[in-house]
């Protein structure tokens, strides 16, 4: 074998050599940037999970908290039920006033309606008027309204105002609706100005019941003629 025969042998050979090493160098090269690919994926994925972990903590402690502040309104309302119990003597007070109170009003009711007339003044009427007695009173107030101004009579039965009407009549009178006949309500003379004339069911006594407006506070009655 000549030398320059054996120089290109050790030079494929040298070749070859080089070439298997760049090859297992670019392999070992892949394999770390895989082992780091890889490791970085799965460090990410741990911090995620605690991350996660952690999030799904959050709604116990929230809980907690709201069991926390739902057991101080029952406290307080322990203490609004002893508060309560620790005077029963008060409460007795209280309901003795409000039963008394309760006792003031029904008599002043029942007297008002034994005697609508008490505070009046009855002035008898005259011989062949057809007018027994002419009964006057200073205490008579407005009955009140829900209408508004201006204000003008309105006689049609389902109106509010024949409904303040009648209740005006019967104010006057102490004769409850229930037990009124409306023998006539009509104009008298003005257009806040009117007269009924009523008696109670058994027909005991008729009335003639004269009232008047009294702007924005109602129908007030004037004057009551008793007919004979």
């Amino acid at each position: 074998m000549s030398n320059n025969q054996f120089s290109t042998s050790r030079y494929e050979k040298r070749d070859k050599k080089r070439k298997t090493n760049i090859v297992l160098n670019t392999l070992i090269g892949i394999v770390l940037v895989l082992i780091f690919v890889i490791g970085s994926q799965l460090i990410l994925g741990a911090n995620q999970s605690e991350k996660t972990a952690k999030y799904n903590e959050q709604p116990d402690i929230k809980l907690a908290s709201d069991e926390e502040s739902n057991k101080e309104p029952a406290a307080e309302t322990e203490e609004n039920e002893e508060a309560e119990v620790e005077d029963p003597e008060a409460s007795e007070e209280q309901a003795e006033e409000g039963s008394e109170e309760t006792e003031n009003n029904d008599t002043a009711e029942e007297e008002s309606a034994e005697d609508p007339f008490e505070q009046a003044t009855i002035t008898e009427g005259e011989p062949g008027s057809g007018v027994a007695e002419t009964i006057e009173n200073p205490a008579w107030e407005p009955v009140g309204t829900s209408q508004s101004e201006p204000h003008s009579a309105n006689y049609d039965k389902n109106s509010q105002d024949w409904k303040e009407m009648t209740k005006t009549l019967s104010y006057a009178t102490g004769i409850p609706e229930a037990e009124m006949i409306i023998w006539r309500l009509e104009n008298n003379g003005s257009p806040n100005d009117a007269v009924g004339t009523i008696s109670p069911k058994d027909q005991s006594a008729k009335y003639k019941v004269f009232i008047t407006w009294v702007e924005n506070k109602g129908w007030m009655p004037t004057k009551i003629e008793k007919q004979s």
